[in-house]
């Protein structure tokens, strides 16, 4: 039976205007028809689905996501990855869940603990749980004084990282995930963190090298969890399909990012612009030699990811450790001055190129998914309206009450 969905509001493209009294044919898992009322008849025996109050778009896409961690459990992030498989399995199945309620139809998981992401993966491809469609990494990659030990799997030098890439696409991984940025001298919390948001490189120029040419000639996108500095420009020059984060982002690192037509992913931005879930949140707010970097890195991000955007960059937004966060990530994006219509394009369209998965996901066209949610109000005018998901439909399948 087809499904007709009517709109008051059709969102088809980011990148366009808006479709008024909008109806979407749906047939099986993929959409067969797109247009207005007018031109669209409405069969007498079809399922219809009521959005004429609301406004309808492609379902989210998150870029950049670890399937069991949340912030919300009063746990370190490695006390999380170090959890029993059945802790980790519950947490993750019920944060797929929240991400899912939330409009995520689809999700680039870039590490967890043992083959987690595999499982999830087959379990909801399979209908055992529901989920967002999931694009998987298996493990994220790091030299051996990397940061995260409790995430990624020690890979040092080219010959090493390309074994390491063999052996994850082996198990099924889609993508690889490599620390590019980052180094940790010690294992403590205070270790970590004085590691982290820094521009000092984690691996070379050679290491880089080969495991992007290793993961291209798999067919693999890869992706650098990359802060700043050398490495970071270096795995563009390389042909690296996404930088995570980026918030030590400089002047010259725009130009680069623009000429290699490189995705920047996950910025984080609730991470340092909310103060109900974010680092000002957090008991450690209050150090001061971290406080003083997480207002740099906030700073930089603020008044280089608009002019990244403006002169034709594409950002990814993603949810990261966190979950049912992506709204927030849209509205700081805004309220950093980046427009509605580019920020609804960093959760749909600009991250479906990202997975090289556009002719299929990422917008409302004729024979993509019936990947659709509809929220009440309009986007474009309010952002914030996006926290509120009416409609969640994923291959022509309505979920409701997932939470």
């Amino acid at each position: 039976m087809k499904k007709i969905i009517k709109c008051k509001n059709l969102i088809y493209d980011p990148s366009l205007e808006p479709l008024q009294n909008g109806v979407i044919v749906v047939e099986g898992q993929f959409i067969s028809e797109v247009g207005d009322e007018n031109q669209i008849p409405i069969p007498e025996n079809a399922e219809v689905i009521d959005c004429s109050n609301e406004t309808v778009m492609p379902g989210l896409i998150d870029s950049h996501s670890h399937i069991t961690a949340n912030y919300i459990y009063n746990e370190s992030l490695e006390e999380q990855h170090s959890a029993d498989l059945t802790t980790a399995s519950l947490r993750g199945s019920m944060n797929l869940r929240s991400d899912m309620n939330m409009g995520v139809t689809t999700m680039r998981t870039l590490g967890d603990q043992k083959d987690v992401e595999l499982r999830f993966k087959k379990a909801i491809d399979e209908g055992v749980i529901p989920g967002p469609r999931l694009i998987i990494s298996i493990r994220a990659l790091r030299p051996s004084h990397g940061t995260a030990p409790f995430l990624a799997t020690t890979a040092d030098g080219p010959d090493d990282l390309r074994v390491r890439i063999r052996e994850n696409y082996s198990m099924g991984a889609q993508c690889v995930k490599l620390f590019a940025t980052n180094i940790a001298n010690g294992n403590h919390y205070e270790d970590y963190l004085r590691g982290d948001l820094t521009g000092t490189s984690a691996y070379t120029h050679p290491e880089l090298q080969a495991a992007i040419d290793e993961a291209h000639t798999l067919g693999m996108t890869i992706a650098a969890h990359a802060i700043g500095g050398p490495s970071m420009r270096w795995a563009m020059e390389l042909g690296i399909d996404s930088i995570e984060h980026g918030n030590m982002l400089e002047e010259q690192d725009l130009e680069i990012f623009l000429k290699n037509k490189t995705f920047l992913s996950d910025p984080n931005l609730q991470l340092f612009f909310d103060h109900e879930t974010g680092f000002p949140s957090r008991d450690n707010w209050n150090v001061d030699w971290w406080q003083e970097k997480v207002i740099e890195a906030r700073e930089r991000s603020a008044k280089l990811i608009p002019e990244l955007v403006k002169s034709g960059g594409k950002i990814c937004l993603a949810g990261d450790s966190g979950h049912s966060v992506l709204w927030r990530e849209m509205m700081h994006m805004v309220n950093i001055g980046c427009s509605t219509k580019d920020t609804l394009l960093a959760v749909t369209k600009n991250s479906a190129e990202l997975l090289k998965m556009d002719h299929l996901i990422g917008t409302i066209e004729k024979g993509k998914f019936a990947d659709i949610i509809s929220v009440n109000g309009d986007p474009l005018s309010d952002i914030t309206v996006m926290q509120n998901v009416k409609l969640i439909m994923k291959e022509g399948k309505v979920y409701k009450d997932l939470i």
